[in-house]
C-alpha cells in the first residue's frame, strides 16, 4: 500500500464524515429540538432583559431548595424523638417487669 492510498482513503472518510455530520445535524435542528432551543433561547432573553424577574426567580428557587433541605431533617428529629420515647416507656416497662410489678397499660 503507497502513501497516495491512505492519502486518498482519509479524504474519503473526511468527506463521509462531514456529510454525515451535515445530515445529522440538519436533522437535529429541524426536529423538536429546535422548538426547544427556540423555547429557551426565548426565555433567556425574557430573562435577562428583565434582571428583577431572574432575581425574583432565583429566590423563589432557593426557598424551595431550603424548604427541601430543612423537611428531611424535621422528618429525621421528629423520628428520633419518638424512637427515644419508645425506649424509654419500654425500659420503664421492662424494669417494672424485672422488679416483679405488673404492667400498666400505657
Amino acid at each position: 500500500m503507497s502513501n497516495d492510498d491512505s492519502g486518498s482513503g482519509l479524504a474519503v472518510g473526511l468527506v463521509l464524515g462531514a456529510v454525515l455530520g451535515l445530515v445529522a445535524g440538519a436533522y437535529l435542528a429541524s426536529g423538536p429540538a429546535r422548538d426547544e432551543v427556540d423555547r429557551l433561547r426565548n426565555r433567556t432573553i425574557e430573562l435577562t432583559n428583565n434582571p428583577e424577574q431572574l432575581r425574583q426567580r432565583a429566590r423563589t428557587v432557593a426557598g424551595s431548595a431550603r424548604s427541601a433541605v430543612r423537611a428531611p431533617e424535621a422528618q429525621v428529629r421528629r423520628a428520633i424523638h419518638d424512637g427515644v420515647a419508645a425506649a424509654r416507656r419500654r425500659r420503664v416497662r421492662l424494669e417494672a417487669e424485672a422488679d416483679g410489678e405488673p404492667e400498666s397499660g400505657g
